[in-house]
């Protein structure tokens, strides 16, 4: 079902007058912020695993650069593995050998940077 047809079949069954003519949904242009496939963190034999993936090298130097300056400020390291545009980042505090709070932080601080370089890789 698409979703002008949810709103229509959802003014029908207001209990509220909703203009019918007023969908929120028009597509005025295409969007302009870039869109990327988000892979989600996973678990993988003890360790939180997730691969990053980049339109061009410069992309995913930027993020290396930042994931690297992350580790120098916060102590805490990951296993990285780069292919080609690929960056697999895997997490695990190895003094408790599992995944502690400090590799949520650093896998929510590499989100983060991800974003930020998708959203301003055109800007450059």
């Amino acid at each position: 079902m698409k979703l002008t047809d949810i709103h229509k079949n959802f003014i029908k069954t207001s209990s509220r007058s909703i203009v019918e003519n007023f969908l929120p949904i028009k597509a005025v242009k295409p969007a302009e912020i870039p869109v990327f496939a988000i892979e989600r963190w996973k678990n993988e034999n003890g360790l939180l695993t997730k691969k990053f993936i980049f339109e061009n090298l410069d992309d995913r130097n930027r993020f290396i650069n930042s994931i690297l300056n992350y580790e120098m400020s916060s102590g805490h390291h990951a296993n990285i593995t780069i292919e080609k545009n690929n960056v697999i980042l895997r997490l695990i505090t190895k003094d408790v050998d599992k995944v502690t709070e400090l590799d949520k932080e650093y896998s929510s601080y590499a989100d983060t940077i991800r974003k930020d370089i998708a959203y301003n890789s055109k800007d450059e």
